[in-house]
């Protein structure tokens, strides 16, 4: 589980100015603004509300396996990842990171890598760790450069609902 100080950075007085920390419950409501102001802008356009955010971030928090962290800058939450473990046939345990947002000031600046390497190597005992998202952008292509490559023999199938 992912539960100590990863990445740490101090200001001249001695304060903790930026750290990776756990993100548990007590974060969930500056992860729904950064949540909201991320995906509700482009390449997504989504239309989040801060009540259908808060229950996504939720619901993924109680999942089974769930672990996350975030990067917390002079006292604000700047990103977060989370996911949850599987365990695979081969008892090998796999990750599904379900969600990573970085607030839009903060995009393009290094942030999100530092914490999204911080959270790989915090889960050093994962062999596998896979994710959805769009085909083509920016975002596959930030986890192209994280070593991330689309799947060779499996896609996402979708329908609608109901039949």
């Amino acid at each position: 589980m992912f539960s100590r100080l990863s990445v740490g950075r101090f200001d001249e007085d001695g304060r903790m100015a930026e750290a990776v920390v756990p993100w548990g419950p007590e974060l969930l409501p500056a992860a729904v603004e950064v949540f909201v102001e991320a995906f509700n802008a482009e390449p997504w356009n989504d239309r989040w509300t801060i009540d259908s955010a808060t229950c996504r971030l939720r619901d993924l928090q109680a999942t089974p396996g769930f672990e996350g962290a975030a990067l917390v800058i002079d006292g604000v939450l700047t990103a977060f990842v989370g996911g949850y473990r599987q365990r695979w046939w081969d008892n090998s345990d796999h990750f599904c990171i379900a969600e990573m947002a970085v607030r839009r000031h903060a995009q393009r600046s290094g942030q999100g890598t530092g914490l999204l390497r911080a959270f790989l190597a915090e889960l050093n005992d994962v062999s596998r760790f896979y994710l959805h998202t769009a085909v083509d952008g920016p975002a596959a292509d930030f986890y192209r450069t994280l070593g991330f490559r689309s799947a060779r023999r499996q896609h996402v199938m979708t329908r609608s609902g109901p039949a």
